[in-house]
């Protein structure tokens, strides 16, 4: 069955293709949102979806756990896969606190060069006199 976005799964049309870790790799599957009540280790929201990415589905996960969870406001916590600035707008927009890692965007490690991470701030004494 052919797709919108013109793709074809044979077993599964709601199926996508998303991409993986490893260099050129790629399954064809569905991706799982969860959030997790880090006070008593429960899920208190979860979504399937055959989005490849998670960019666009903090928002959205934010307010279903604090609907569910029945507070006013929340802090939340996700990895830089969901880092999107409309999406970390739409959370404040909330009452919702957004604790998460800005993606590392330099082209450095691309082009074989030397990334920010692999830098160490050394501190020198000033030299005496």
């Amino acid at each position: 069955m052919k797709s919108e976005d013109k793709q074809i799964s044979l077993t599964d049309p709601d199926a996508r293709s998303m991409a993986t870790s490893g260099k050129d790799t790629g399954i064809v599957g569905y991706n799982v949102q969860i959030a997790v009540d880090t006070q008593h280790h429960l899920i208190v929201a979860h979504e399937v979806t055959n989005v490849g990415t998670d960019r666009h589905q903090l928002g959205n996960m934010a307010r279903q756990a604090r609907d569910e969870m029945a507070v006013e406001t929340l802090e939340v916590v996700a990895d830089r896969g969901y880092y999107d600035g409309e999406e970390i707008w739409a959370c404040e927009e909330a009452d919702i606190t957004v604790t998460l890692p800005k993606p590392m965007t330099s082209g450095a490690k691309a082009a074989g060069r030397f990334g920010k991470q692999d830098f160490v701030y050394v501190a020198v004494p000033p030299a005496s006199d």
